[in-house]
């Protein structure tokens, strides 16, 4: 989102929800310098750029010259995620975000440069986007949203208005959260849960209307 035009862009991980991600960046038509991914072969390449090799070759990068763009995803569990962002801001790198050229995004809403807002996306006005946060394709978030950092927005999810989701919750894909309602840090609502009721922190709900997972 934030153009350093001074630095070069490396993508850390891209696997399925990194290939989104590099699908992004080229539509905003950003030149990234390499792919940092132990799983992939170096030398290969995603969408013509090369990868370089495992995570040992960020120690080589210089801070001051070198952007990361977080390429994990989450299917609940967002912690590889986190430690990945937590581990190198430690040494001094910062995370570019990035918002897709088609999503939607309202008056005076406060996004970190180090989130994600993917195609076709609709943030409306007023909207707070807290770091390494995904708001992921087609996910639909209303007016005076908070999304805490970390926290995964699944596609297809559905946030009314006035809700505030918590640090590290993960909000399945074709969920919807009523007005009003607080999600607490480490939630998971599950995949189409419909939450009508405050959920407690570290809690995982499924089904409509929502009921804490036994």
């Amino acid at each position: 989102m934030n153009d350093r035009p001074n630095k070069k862009i490396y993508l850390v991980a891209c696997g399925g929800h990194g290939r989104v991600v590099l699908d992004a960046l080229l539509a905003l038509n950003k030149t990234v310098s390499g792919i940092i991914d132990a799983q992939l072969v170096p030398g290969s390449e995603i969408f013509g750029v090369k990868v370089l090799g495992d995570d040992d070759l960020i120690k080589s990068l210089d801070p001051q010259l070198s952007t990361l763009v977080n390429g994990l995803g989450s299917t609940g569990n967002s912690h590889k995620r986190i430690e990945i962002y937590d581990r190198f801001t430690k040494l001094g790198f910062s995370f570019d975000g990035l918002i897709h050229p088609t999503a939607s995004i309202g008056a005076e809403c406060k996004i970190s440069e180090s989130s994600q807002i993917m195609a076709g996306a609709v943030l409306q006005n007023r909207v707070e986007v807290g770091e390494n946060v995904v708001v992921n394709t087609r996910a639909s978030i209303d007016h005076d949203v908070v999304i805490a950092a970390h926290a995964v927005v699944s596609p297809g999810a559905i946030i009314s208005g006035a809700v505030k989701v918590g640090r590290s919750a993960f909000v399945g894909a074709g969920a919807v959260i009523i007005q009003g309602i607080e999600i607490g840090d480490n939630c998971v609502i599950g995949a189409g849960a419909v939450v009508r009721h405050h959920v407690k922190a570290n809690t995982t709900v499924v089904g409509n209307p929502a009921a804490q997972l036994e």
